[in-house]
C-alpha cells in the first residue's frame, strides 16, 4: 500500500501519536510520504526519527498542473476548481492508494481534494475535532460525514461523539494508540525517585491546576517528594503562579517541551505519572493521552481522571482503587497520590496492572495492523458536490 499523510504542521513535539506511527508503517514495509501544509520542528537535541514532510505551495501546485493540463482541465469539468483540480495532481496525492488526514478540520479541508483525485480516504480524529469543535461548529463534517469516507477515533468516548453528530457508525472505526516497541520492551520503572510526573501542553484541558493542588495536599504524608511537569503552553506563567498561591513551588519544576528521549527518560524515572483532565470551558475533551500509555507501558502507576477516552486506558478497577477519579476533584487526587506514595510495592504493583493493561491494545504492531485493515475496510473513494 502507498499511502499519503495529510496535516497541518509536521512534526509537532506534541503529536507523537502523528509522526510515529508514520515511521512504524514505514517500517512494516508500506510507502508513505507526508504532505503537510507547513513544515514543524522537534525541540533542539531531539533525535527522534520522522518521516520528512513535503510542504504544499502554490508552486508546486502550479507545476502539477502543468505537468498534466489535460487532466486539469478534464478534472475542472467536473470540480469548477482549479486548486482542487490541480491539488489532486501533486504527486503523492496521485501515486498514493488511500489518503489519510490527521484531525477532523484538516480531513474537511482535503475532502474535494480526495474526491477529485478519487483516492480512498480515511480522517483520523484525535480530541479536541470530534469535542470542543463539534461543540462550537456542530455541522462542521455533515459533508464529510455524507461522504462516505472512513473516520478513525483513537477510542470509544469519541467514536459515539462522531456519531451522535451525525456520522454513520458503519464509517466509523476505532484504533487505539500505539507506543514504541522499544519502550514497551524496556525494564521495569525504577519507582523509588519519590517523583509525580505530567507530561502535556499547559492548556486547560490538562488539568495542571487540579494536579498541582492534589501534589499540595499529599505532601503532608510526602514531605521529601517533589512534581516535575514536562511540557508548554498559554498557562505556563497562570500555572506557575499557582504553584506559589498553593505552597508548593519549592518542590515543582516546570521543565518545558523536552527532546523525546529526554521525555521518555523523565517516565521512566518516575514513581507516578498524574493526569488531572478535564473538560475544558470550549468543550475540549481528551481522546487517549499518549503520556497515559507511554507510562503504563512503563510499568509507571497511573493516576487519571475520568475525562474523555482516559478510562478506557486504566484496568478496570482504577476507579474502585481510587486511581481514576472524577474531574476537577483534587481532594480524590491527592489522596490516591498519597496512598502510592506510602509505599513501593503498592506502587509496583499498580504500575504492573497498567502495564499489563496497555499491552494487550496497544502496541505499535497492533496499531499498524489496525490502521491499514481501517483503510482497506472502510476507506472508500468520498462523494461530494464538486
Amino acid at each position: 500500500m502507498r499511502l499519503c499523510v495529510l496535516v497541518s504542521t509536521y512534526p509537532r513535539v506534541s503529536e507523537t501519536f502523528v509522526y510515529e506511527p508514520i515511521r512504524w508503517l514505514g517500517e512494516r514495509g508500506l510507502e508513505v510520504e507526508v504532505l503537510a501544509k507547513r513544515a514543524g520542528s522537534l525541540p533542539e537535541g531531539d533525535d527522534a526519527h520522522f518521516v520528512a514532510p513535503r510542504v504544499l505551495s502554490p508552486v508546486r501546485e502550479v507545476r502539477a498542473a502543468l505537468r498534466a493540463p489535460g487532466r486539469v482541465l478534464a478534472r475542472l469539468l467536473r470540480v469548477r476548481h482549479l486548486r482542487v483540480a490541480a491539488r489532486s495532481l501533486l504527486p503523492e496525492i496521485a501515486r498514493a492508494d488511500a489518503l489519510l488526514a490527521h484531525f477532523g478540520k484538516i480531513g474537511a479541508r482535503w475532502l474535494p481534494v480526495a474526491a477529485a483525485a478519487r483516492r480512498p480516504y480515511a480522517v483520523f480524529f484525535h480530541g479536541n475535532d470530534a469535542t470542543g469543535e463539534l461543540r462550537a461548529h456542530p455541522r462542521r463534517y455533515d459533508a464529510l460525514f455524507r461522504s462516505g469516507a472512513a473516520l478513525i477515533a483513537n477510542c470509544e468516548f469519541l467514536a459515539a461523539r462522531l456519531e451522535a453528530a451525525g456520522a454513520p457508525r458503519r464509517s466509523i472505526a476505532v484504533i487505539p494508540n500505539g507506543v514504541d516497541d522499544a519502550l514497551a520492551k524496556g525494564p521495569p520503572a525504577g519507582l523509588d525517585s519519590h517523583t509525580v510526573l505530567t507530561v502535556g501542553r499547559l492548556i486547560e484541558k490538562k488539568g495542571i491546576a487540579t494536579s498541582l493542588a492534589a501534589f499540595a495536599r499529599a505532601r503532608g504524608s510526602l514531605p521529601d517528594w517533589r512534581y516535575e511537569i514536562v511540557g508548554d503552553g498559554a498557562l505556563r506563567d497562570v500555572l506557575e503562579a499557582a504553584a506559589v498561591e498553593v505552597g508548593a513551588a519549592d518542590a515543582v519544576r516546570f521543565r518545558g517541551f523536552l527532546p523525546r528521549a529526554r521525555t521518555l527518560d523523565a517516565i521512566r524515572g518516575a514513581s507516578m505519572l498524574v493526569l488531572a483532565s478535564a473538560t475544558a470551558a470550549s468543550g475540549d475533551a481528551e481522546g487517549t493521552p499518549n503520556c497515559v500509555i507511554e507510562a503504563a507501558s512503563c510499568g509507571v502507576p497511573v493516576v487519571a481522571t475520568r475525562c474523555g477516552g482516559i478510562p478506557e486506558l486504566l484496568p478496570p478497577a482504577a476507579a474502585a482503587r481510587g486511581f481514576l477519579v472524577a474531574e476537577n476533584d483534587a481532594a480524590a487526587l491527592a489522596r490516591a497520590i498519597a496512598e502510592l506514595g506510602a509505599s513501593e510495592a503498592r506502587r509496583r504493583e499498580w504500575g504492573d496492572a497498567c502495564r499489563a493493561h496497555i499491552r494487550k491494545r496497544h502496541s505499535a504492531d497492533a496499531h499498524v495492523a489496525a490502521l491499514v485493515s481501517a483503510l482497506e475496510r472502510v476507506a472508500r473513494v468520498p462523494v461530494v458536490s464538486l
